[in-house]
């Protein structure tokens, strides 16, 4: 049994040998191909067979980008080329002596030549196109089903494109709007059911990836709003006005004042929780001071800001169950939302955990937090440390 595969052209001039036991072998390149002149022969080394991205008749070469892959070389070092193809490894090139000697692995040639094949697809698609159109125009009897043609997709270019390098850092403003509404319809058209597993999960994935990116962005913001020495309430209103849903996600809807248009007494904001119970924020900054030190009892007492901000949320609190039938009203009729209001809970956000620089002030800070009766301090750090743990579990 013979392990020599020999391939011939018309005229009966070899073009392969190829040994299949040592999987070594050479593919000549006749003078009648137009690579000829860039290139004589190619080594195999590795092969049992001749792989893709070769001309199976006639010893012309390479196929693909084979002929401009070659060309360039050529015309940068004005030498003819010896090449070598291995399976897969490192590419080589060593330009001294009369040839440029270079080894290319076969995973690196069947790349350049996908995307070239691609390319040529789009651009024969394109040229497919204006010649249609052109006769619609120049023929419009014979040719009036071309009337309202226009350029195709080709299947293969978005991911010739999403496979280049640093493609995210390169994305435009239209880029980005452009994904911005294609993902969301690309995920509605999926075919999928609760037995296609593998398919759901791969949306899954995909949301649970995206997720993870954008709470990053509002962890990484936070965290630098926190860092920032003076600190302003109405930027942090605004911002937790935004992210709030993210922060406290047992939550579902945002309502603010302004919204609603409320007159009187009531909270910037407010939030409903999936059964549409509202509660009320109050937002301080982080740098409002917690607690003060009352040195004859030793004892720690909640600071003047604190208390100013206690006493105006159970004043909401107050006003909002007394009130309860209009607010009701008004929301629904500027929401188109029921709410209940039953035993609303106020909740203040303000200071940090590292101001309870003992373990007297973090005992007397959870006697204090505990003796209120309807309204709980929200610490910031806390608030981003919960986010952080609840960014990290995503996915897993």
């Amino acid at each position: 049994m013979s392990y020599i595969i020999e391939k011939k052209d018309e005229a009966g001039n070899t073009y392969l040998r190829l040994n299949q036991r040592t999987k070594r072998g050479t593919y000549r390149i006749l003078p009648n191909s137009s690579q000829y002149k860039y290139c004589e022969k190619i080594v195999l080394e590795g092969f049992s067979k001749l792989p893709t991205g070769f001309y199976t008749k006639g010893g012309i070469g390479l196929t693909g980008a084979g002929n401009f892959f070659l060309g360039e070389i050529y015309d940068k070092y004005k030498k003819k080329i010896e090449l070598k193809i291995i399976p897969s490894g490192t590419s080589k090139m060593n330009s001294r002596g009369g040839k440029v000697k270079i080894t290319i692995p076969h995973r690196a040639l069947s790349r350049i030549n996908s995307e070239v094949r691609a390319t040529k697809k789009i651009r024969n698609e394109e040229v497919r196109t204006q010649v249609r159109q052109f006769l619609s125009i120049e023929f419009k009897r014979q040719f009036r089903m071309y009337r309202d043609v226009s350029p195709q997709y080709s299947s293969g270019s978005l991911a010739q494109i999403l496979g280049r390098d640093n493609i995210i850092s390169r994305l435009g403003i239209e880029d980005r709007e452009k994904l911005e509404e294609f993902i969301p319809e690309y995920f509605d058209n999926i075919k999928g059911t609760l037995r296609a597993k593998q398919k759901l999960q791969i949306i899954f994935d995909a949301l649970d990836a995206g997720k993870k990116v954008y709470f990053k962005k509002v962890v990484n913001e936070f965290r630098l709003k926190l860092k920032r020495n003076v600190q302003n309430e109405g930027v942090w209103q605004s911002f937790l006005s935004e992210y709030i849903l993210i922060l406290r996600n047992t939550y579902g809807e945002v309502l603010e004042k302004e919204s609603i248009s409320l007159s009187g007494k009531f909270p910037d904001f407010m939030l409903l929780d999936p059964y549409n119970y509202l509660d009320i924020y109050e937002i301080k900054k982080p740098t409002t001071k917690l607690l003060k030190l009352d040195k004859s009892r030793n004892n720690y007492y909640w600071d003047v800001e604190m208390v100013k901000a206690i006493s105006q949320v159970e004043n909401y609190l107050y006003q909002v169950q007394r009130n309860s039938d209009t607010l009701i009203t008004d929301i629904r009729k500027s929401k188109s939302i029921d709410i209940n209001i039953v035993r609303p809970k106020g909740y203040i956000v303000a200071g940090t955990r590292n101001q309870l620089k003992n373990t007297k002030m973090l005992d007397d800070f959870r006697i204090l937090t505990e003796s209120l009766k309807n309204v709980d301090i929200i610490l910031y750090d806390d608030l981003l440390q919960n986010l952080e743990s609840f960014v990290e579990k995503i996915g897993k």
